[in-house]
């Protein structure tokens, strides 16, 4: 029987969650508007992922940053809160490995992050490889559907060849849509290439 090393992939996202609902709950009236993952700040790892959430604290004073250092002080935490003319930072040492971070600069909203303790990055991502295979799907059959059904509906479209094209902008909307949400990018990194890989040709082939 193989035993982990450590907490899987879920259960450092249950904990991050856990962590910014607490940090949220300490200060009254204190609202988050979620930033992706890429814009947060995140903690130096010699190696292996971090999951991170967070986002900005609209119209949160100075006072916030002393109220969430007590609340993690008081749990055990380390604290540091360092400040300078172009704005403050404090940052949380959780012991179980997490990091809970306050950026604020000079003049904007203060951002919230929570990061995970460091996971080894899987070998085989399933988000990728699900992409990769709806892709290689959309990629065969979606010049093929916008050039058939249309024609079904209006025979006077038969044979127009352009109509191999018709899918594409869609597929990129589809592709856009889940590359911007941390959840779903590494499904649309594999949907977008796999799709274009494949799509382009058969297009080509036929128009």
């Amino acid at each position: 029987m193989v035993q982990r090393s450590g907490p899987s992939r879920a259960e450092v996202t249950q904990g991050v969650k856990q962590r910014l609902e607490a940090t949220l709950h300490a200060y009254p009236d204190l609202s988050l508007e979620a930033v992706p993952a890429q814009f947060l700040r995140k903690p130096e790892t010699a190696s292996g992922v971090r999951v991170l959430r967070g986002g900005r604290l609209p119209q949160a004073g100075d006072e916030v940053f002393d109220v969430v250092a007590e609340l993690w002080r008081d749990a055990g935490c380390e604290v540091h809160d360092d400040g300078g003319a172009d704005g403050r930072l404090l940052v949380v040492e959780d012991p179980a490995g997490y990091v809970i971070s306050i950026a604020r600069h000079e003049g904007e909203d203060p951002i919230l992050t929570v990061a995970s303790p460091a996971i080894p990055a899987p070998y085989l991502d399933r988000g990728l490889v699900a992409g990769v295979l709806a892709g290689l799907a959309v990629g065969c059959l979606g010049p093929c559907a916008t050039s058939v059904v249309p024609s079904a509906l209006m025979p006077a479209l038969a044979g127009v060849r352009g109509l191999y094209w018709a899918w594409l902008p869609l597929f990129l909307l589809i592709a856009g849509g889940s590359l911007y949400y941390p959840e779903t990018r590494r499904f649309g990194a594999g949907l977008l290439i796999a799709g274009l890989l494949v799509g382009l040709p058969v297009v080509m082939t036929f128009s």
